[in-house]
């Protein structure tokens, strides 16, 4: 069976890095699509490859939209199968060929497969579940189009974060399991690690300085409250799925609120997101909001 896959890309203020990495991997992919969500910086990159593609959103409208765009223009192109990556992760050499390999072997076993996921991304192990990847990160999956057809599109209302958690649960749900590509690690940023500090001084244990995996504190926001969202759609069903997601969120979110330089913001974010996660509230953050996490004010 013939395979043409394409990388899908969003792209959120190009860096420069992403001209390289793009370079790269077209060695493994037949063709690369990038989608540009509102900040019109890709033509910076000065990429011109035949098999590039460049959607253009008009404003910034979250992960999950720019995802489906992507995909929708793969399908327009032909695509079999979707690398989906972030601008600033990287997939191995022979991560494609490898992934297209298991999936054909998980096929022949009778596994029904969602994606192909890599062992590690940050340098992070993927969690396990009976054999299969937990809750995985986006970055990495190749993913059958007819996985995407069956399941459906991204959730595009919730802006940034939980994504991925709740398109893994609607597959899951369908009968689909994320295997783990062993050994593959994908180059990926997960987070800032700041100096973890105690009355003003930096903590050192057992000789070490220690830090804690930072997240703004309007990435707290959108943590919480989508998680938030997925508990009040799924835990009733998908009971100890969530009890397990949740817990590997909170304590997240619990060493920025306790742990980090900024912890007046990132509490104001944490409870800010629970409010309006209970309320079903979606979409991109409002201004407000923003201001109220920050703890500025208006100016009278």
């Amino acid at each position: 069976m013939s395979h043409f896959v394409i990388a899908v890309i969003p792209v959120f203020h190009a860096p420069p890095a992403l001209a390289a990495r793009v370079t790269a991997l077209r060695e493994q992919v037949d063709a690369v699509v990038l989608v540009d969500d509102g900040t019109h910086s890709t033509a910076v990159l000065g990429l011109e490859l035949p098999s590039l593609h460049i959607v253009e959103i008009a404003e910034n409208s979250g992960i999950g939209n720019a995802l489906n765009e992507g995909v929708q223009r793969a399908r327009e192109l032909g695509a079999t199968h979707v690398l989906t990556l972030d601008q600033d992760s990287s997939a191995p050499a022979g991560y494609v060929e490898s992934a297209l390999r298991i999936l054909a072997a998980s096929a022949a076993s009778g596994v029904e497969v969602a994606a192909v996921v890599p062992e590690f991304v940050g340098g992070q192990r993927v969690l396990l579940r009976d054999g299969f990847a937990f809750d995985p990160i986006q970055a990495g999956q190749l993913i059958p189009i007819s996985v995407l057809d069956e399941v459906g599109p991204y959730r595009s209302d919730l802006f940034i974060d939980a994504v991925d958690s709740e398109f893994s649960i609607r597959a899951e749900e369908h009968g689909l399991h994320f295997v783990v590509a062993a050994g593959a690690q994908i180059a990926h940023e997960l987070g800032e690690l700041v100096p973890l500090t105690v009355f003003g001084r930096h903590l050192v244990i057992a000789g070490k300085p220690r830090h804690v995996l930072y997240h703004a504190p309007f990435r707290t926001y959108y943590m919480v409250r989508n998680s938030t969202i997925l508990v009040r759609v799924f835990g009733r069903r998908r009971r100890r799925w969530m009890l397990f997601r949740t817990r590997k969120m909170a304590e997240m979110v619990v060493g920025c609120v306790v742990l980090s330089p900024d912890r007046g913001a990132q509490w104001r974010a944490a409870v800010a997101g629970l409010s309006d996660g209970l309320r079903g509230v979606t979409g991109r953050v409002s201004e407000e909001r923003l201001r109220a996490i920050r703890g500025s004010r208006r100016r009278r």
